[in-house]
């Protein structure tokens, strides 16, 4: 069955416009407002007080831009673009009109439908912590008890196959996050930070819950019981696993006999896929960690500054000269015009070794008393050297400058700032070339939109709280 035949074909339409930041922030919403309530549903008056409520938080205009089917807010203020905005997503079939009880308000609700996404949706922005201790220790402690257990099959086998499989998809998921997550912890730092963070390395990354389960023995530990409790299924429980199988899915003891030996196999094979994908996931940390290392090392050795020109240079000539006899010869590379290497007594006996003489002791002369300069002067040039400390793009004064216009809101783009001050042009410049220092007080998230203010053309940045 393919997923349009369940949803609407216009079900993803409102993700793709010009607002879908807007949408995809609704429907979070939503979700948190909803996802507890019976049936995902609550009334219309109060779904549109909280849209309506998100929207007066960003505090600006917000203009409608899909308009491809003339449907059009009934008003300008929040709350209309508020029902809006719900009416859009209720069409494209994300929500669902509910009548409500007697004397009650109608009520909107999510379609069930999409409840999957948004889960997948909030995972992504916010991905919840796999305990893999945990979750290994509910599949051993049930095999523990499997002689005890009522219903063996569908309260021992079934479940402990569906949590081995979750186990093993979030340990993928850890694999392939591996370099992402190094990236994150690293960007925006330094060379000299990023190398000072991977001494720290152990006790800030490996001292997680992968690596708590790994090296606390407990996947040996487990495994090997996991493996005692399959093989005593196969052999002295598996008449009554297949009896209760039969009894749970109402079928017959040569489909059950086949049945129970798939999943106890598949069992196995993934406790041997666990195994391989934790040998996996060491070689990756080894890999994306060493990168990152090497590209902080590479910034530290190329930023420009006196001291990593000498140590390329001295890098470069260590790689050509093997020998004493190599001193001597001609130097006709790119180095030649920067410095010269000579060995000592490479002239002569005293060429190069012969001491500097010292200069001969004068008698101190006293300074001549200089014209008393004018104070009216000295406060004019301070005042210049005052004025100009204040409007340098330093690190604190562009914070200091975010400071001053989210004093009275949480949140406002460039374009309003320099609507609102056309002279701002250079510390709006500042605050976006300043968005990723490690040092900055607020955040910068790029829009989709370019503007044009004050004659200069640039794509719109949203400055936040941080």
């Amino acid at each position: 069955m393919n997923l349009f035949e369940i949803v609407s074909e216009e079900l993803f339409k409102p993700l793709t416009w010009n607002d879908k930041r807007r949408y995809m922030d609704i429907l979070s919403l939503l979700w948190d407002t909803c996802r507890r309530k019976p049936v995902y549903a609550v009334s219309k008056t109060e779904m549109i007080d909280t849209v309506e409520d998100y929207l007066t938080g960003y505090n600006e205009e917000i203009m409608i831009t899909e308009g491809e089917d003339g449907d059009v807010p009934a008003g300008n203020d929040f709350r209309a673009l508020a029902a809006f905005f719900l009416r859009k997503l209720r069409l494209a079939g994300w929500l669902s009109e509910r009548e409500g009880e007697y004397e009650e308000d109608c009520r909107i609700a999510l379609n069930h439908h999409t409840i999957p996404i948004l889960k997948a949706f909030a995972e992504v922005v916010d991905p919840k912590i796999i305990t893999y201790k945990g979750k290994l220790f509910k599949i051993y402690s049930m095999f523990s008890r499997i002689d005890d257990i009522e219903n063996p099959y569908e309260n021992c086998l079934k479940e402990a196959e569906e949590d081995l499989n979750d186990l093993n998809l979030s340990l993928h998921q850890l694999d392939a996050s591996i370099e992402g997550h190094i990236d994150e912890l690293t960007t925006g730092k330094t060379p000299e930070e990023i190398l000072t963070f991977f001494e720290k390395y152990e006790e800030r990354i490996v001292v997680g819950a992968y690596q708590r389960f790994k090296t606390n023995d407990n996947l040996f530990y487990y495994r090997t019981g996991l493996h005692e409790k399959l093989d005593y299924c196969e052999e002295q429980f598996f008449d009554v696993l297949v009896r209760d199988y039969a009894e749970t899915e109402h079928t017959g003891e040569a489909e059950s006999r086949l049945e129970i030996q798939r999943l106890l196999r598949s069992m196995k094979d993934a406790l041997e896929e666990m195994e391989d994908m934790m040998r996996v996931i060491d070689e990756h940390h080894i890999l994306y960690r060493t990168r990152a290392v090497q590209r902080a090392q590479f910034l530290l050795l190329s930023d420009g500054t006196t001291k990593s020109r000498i140590a390329g240079l001295l890098k470069y000539y260590t790689t050509d000269i093997q020998n004493r006899d190599d001193l001597g010869a001609w130097d006709d590379t790119a180095v030649r015009d920067v410095c010269q290497v000579f060995g000592q007594s490479y002239f002569d006996f005293s060429s190069l070794a012969a001491p500097v003489k010292r200069r001969k002791p004068t008698p101190i002369t006293e300074m001549e008393n200089a014209e008393e300069l004018d104070p009216e002067f000295i406060d004019a040039q301070n005042r210049v050297l005052m004025e100009y400390a204040r409007n340098a793009l330093t690190s604190d004064n562009v914070n200091r400058y975010a400071g001053e216009i989210l004093r009275s809101r949480p949140n406002a783009t460039a374009a309003l700032v320099m609507e609102q001050d056309p002279s701002a042009i250079i510390k709006v410049i500042g605050l976006y070339t300043y968005s990723t220092s490690p040092e900055r007080a607020y955040n910068v998230r790029l829009r989709d939109s370019y503007v044009i203010v004050g004659g200069v053309r640039f794509r719109d940045f949203m400055i936040e709280r941080k």
